[in-house]
Protein backbone atom coordinates (compact mmCIF):
# COMPACT_ATOMS: atom_id res chain seq x y z
CA UNK A 1 0.00 0.00 0.00
CA UNK A 2 1.58 3.52 -0.68
CA UNK A 3 -0.54 6.57 0.25
CA UNK A 4 1.04 10.22 -0.55
CA UNK A 5 0.36 13.70 0.72
CA UNK A 6 1.41 17.12 -0.68
CA UNK A 7 1.91 20.16 1.27
CA UNK A 8 3.11 23.73 0.69
CA UNK A 9 3.51 26.60 2.62
CA UNK A 10 5.37 29.91 3.04
CA UNK A 11 5.88 32.49 5.81
CA UNK A 12 8.51 35.65 6.17
CA UNK A 13 11.37 35.84 8.38
CA UNK A 14 13.12 39.26 9.69
CA UNK A 15 16.05 37.92 8.73
CA UNK A 16 18.79 38.59 5.86
CA UNK A 17 18.64 36.21 2.59
CA UNK A 18 21.60 34.18 3.56
CA UNK A 19 20.66 34.05 7.12
CA UNK A 20 17.31 32.32 5.97
CA UNK A 21 18.71 30.15 3.24
CA UNK A 22 21.46 28.96 6.14
CA UNK A 23 18.75 28.10 7.96
CA UNK A 24 16.71 26.03 5.73
CA UNK A 25 20.16 24.04 4.78
CA UNK A 26 20.16 23.26 8.18
CA UNK A 27 17.74 20.69 8.83
CA UNK A 28 18.55 19.51 11.99
CA UNK A 29 17.74 23.38 12.93
CA UNK A 30 15.25 23.82 10.90
CA UNK A 31 13.12 20.74 11.60
CA UNK A 32 13.87 20.31 15.45
CA UNK A 33 10.64 21.32 16.31
CA UNK A 34 9.04 18.87 14.10
CA UNK A 35 7.87 15.77 16.98
CA UNK A 36 7.02 13.89 13.95
CA UNK A 37 10.50 13.32 13.09
CA UNK A 38 12.70 11.01 15.27
CA UNK A 39 16.32 10.11 15.41
CA UNK A 40 16.64 12.65 12.50
CA UNK A 41 20.49 12.79 11.56
CA UNK A 42 22.80 13.84 8.75
CA UNK A 43 26.09 12.77 7.80
CA UNK A 44 28.59 13.54 5.97
CA UNK A 45 27.75 12.53 2.66
CA UNK A 46 24.53 15.04 2.99
CA UNK A 47 22.16 11.92 4.06
CA UNK A 48 19.67 12.33 5.95
CA UNK A 49 17.89 9.63 8.00
CA UNK A 50 15.24 10.20 10.59
CA UNK A 51 12.06 8.40 11.50
CA UNK A 52 8.37 9.10 11.69
CA UNK A 53 6.74 7.45 15.13
CA UNK A 54 3.56 6.40 14.17
CA UNK A 55 1.14 4.86 17.08
CA UNK A 56 -1.81 3.16 15.51
CA UNK A 57 -4.13 1.07 17.35
CA UNK A 58 -4.02 -2.44 15.67
CA UNK A 59 0.06 -2.39 15.39
CA UNK A 60 0.74 -0.47 18.39
CA UNK A 61 4.13 1.98 18.34
CA UNK A 62 6.02 1.71 15.37
CA UNK A 63 8.48 4.12 13.35
CA UNK A 64 8.21 4.17 9.63
CA UNK A 65 12.36 4.98 8.72
CA UNK A 66 13.21 7.46 6.02
CA UNK A 67 15.83 8.57 4.09
CA UNK A 68 16.65 11.78 1.96
CA UNK A 69 19.59 13.33 0.44
CA UNK A 70 19.74 16.98 1.16
CA UNK A 71 20.82 19.13 -1.71
CA UNK A 72 22.03 22.90 -1.63
CA UNK A 73 20.36 24.93 -4.12
CA UNK A 74 21.70 28.46 -5.06
CA UNK A 75 18.05 30.40 -2.27
CA UNK A 76 17.51 26.93 -0.65
CA UNK A 77 17.38 23.62 -0.51
CA UNK A 78 16.05 20.39 -1.23
CA UNK A 79 15.32 17.00 -0.10
CA UNK A 80 15.56 13.99 -2.67
CA UNK A 81 14.07 10.55 -1.35
CA UNK A 82 16.63 7.38 -1.34
CA UNK A 83 15.64 4.15 -1.45
CA UNK A 84 15.74 1.88 1.85
CA UNK A 85 16.13 -1.95 2.22
CA UNK A 86 14.45 -2.75 5.31
CA UNK A 87 12.70 -5.62 7.09
CA UNK A 88 10.22 -3.65 8.56
CA UNK A 89 6.64 -3.58 7.41
CA UNK A 90 6.50 0.15 6.46
CA UNK A 91 8.93 3.13 5.36
CA UNK A 92 8.29 6.84 4.05
CA UNK A 93 9.68 8.61 1.67
CA UNK A 94 10.00 12.45 1.94
CA UNK A 95 10.82 14.97 -0.63
CA UNK A 96 10.91 18.82 -0.15
CA UNK A 97 11.97 22.34 -1.56
CA UNK A 98 13.00 24.99 0.01
CA UNK A 99 13.31 28.39 -1.32
CA UNK A 100 14.40 32.00 -0.07
CA UNK A 101 13.90 35.44 -1.43
CA UNK A 102 14.18 38.88 -0.42
CA UNK A 103 10.89 40.06 1.09
CA UNK A 104 10.03 44.02 2.32
CA UNK A 105 11.31 42.93 5.68
CA UNK A 106 13.83 40.53 6.00
CA UNK A 107 12.94 36.85 3.79
CA UNK A 108 9.86 34.53 2.01
CA UNK A 109 10.73 31.39 2.95
CA UNK A 110 8.74 29.17 0.96
CA UNK A 111 8.60 24.90 1.21
CA UNK A 112 7.34 22.28 -0.78
CA UNK A 113 7.10 18.54 0.80
CA UNK A 114 5.98 15.35 -0.54
CA UNK A 115 5.30 12.14 1.58
CA UNK A 116 4.55 9.06 1.07
CA UNK A 117 4.08 6.29 3.19
CA UNK A 118 4.68 2.38 2.01
CA UNK A 119 2.95 0.05 4.01
CA UNK A 120 3.82 -4.14 3.46
CA UNK A 121 0.42 -5.95 3.76
CA UNK A 122 -0.67 -9.29 3.49
CA UNK A 123 -2.98 -9.78 0.43
CA UNK A 124 -6.56 -9.44 1.34
CA UNK A 125 -8.70 -11.90 -0.20
CA UNK A 126 -11.71 -12.12 2.30
CA UNK A 127 -14.34 -9.73 3.59
CA UNK A 128 -12.13 -9.53 6.68
CA UNK A 129 -8.95 -8.38 5.48
CA UNK A 130 -10.63 -6.38 3.15
CA UNK A 131 -11.78 -4.20 6.06
CA UNK A 132 -8.46 -4.74 8.05
CA UNK A 133 -6.82 -2.86 5.03
CA UNK A 134 -9.53 -0.15 4.48
CA UNK A 135 -9.17 0.33 8.42
CA UNK A 136 -5.20 0.62 8.04
CA UNK A 137 -5.45 3.19 5.18
CA UNK A 138 -7.52 4.91 7.18
CA UNK A 139 -5.28 5.30 10.02
CA UNK A 140 -2.36 5.90 7.44
CA UNK A 141 -3.63 8.66 5.30
CA UNK A 142 -4.86 10.02 8.99
CA UNK A 143 -1.04 10.28 10.08
CA UNK A 144 -0.25 11.55 7.25
CA UNK A 145 -2.91 14.74 7.30
CA UNK A 146 -1.39 15.14 11.13
CA UNK A 147 2.28 15.42 9.74
CA UNK A 148 1.19 17.53 7.07
CA UNK A 149 -0.75 20.18 9.22
CA UNK A 150 1.70 20.21 11.95
CA UNK A 151 4.53 20.37 9.54
CA UNK A 152 4.21 24.30 8.60
CA UNK A 153 3.75 25.32 12.63
CA UNK A 154 7.07 23.37 13.70
CA UNK A 155 9.41 24.80 10.81
CA UNK A 156 8.02 28.27 11.47
CA UNK A 157 8.62 27.88 15.56
CA UNK A 158 12.36 26.67 14.81
CA UNK A 159 12.64 29.70 12.80
CA UNK A 160 11.10 32.22 15.26
CA UNK A 161 13.64 30.80 17.72
CA UNK A 162 16.47 31.69 15.40
CA UNK A 163 14.82 35.46 14.66
CA UNK A 164 15.17 35.80 18.74
CA UNK A 165 18.44 34.70 19.08
CA UNK A 166 19.86 36.70 15.83
CA UNK A 167 18.02 40.18 17.26
CA UNK A 168 19.57 39.75 20.16
CA UNK A 169 23.02 39.45 18.52
CA UNK A 170 22.18 42.53 16.15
Amino acid sequence: MQLSHHIDFDFVLNLPVQTAISFVRDVENSLSKASFISDLKINADNLLEAGIPVNAALFGQQTLEFKSHLVTIDHGARLEPSNITTNAPGWAKVAGLSVVSPAKNGSRVEYSFDITIMLILPKAEKWGGKALTKMIEFTANKVLERICSSFPSAVQEAAKELEISFEQVS
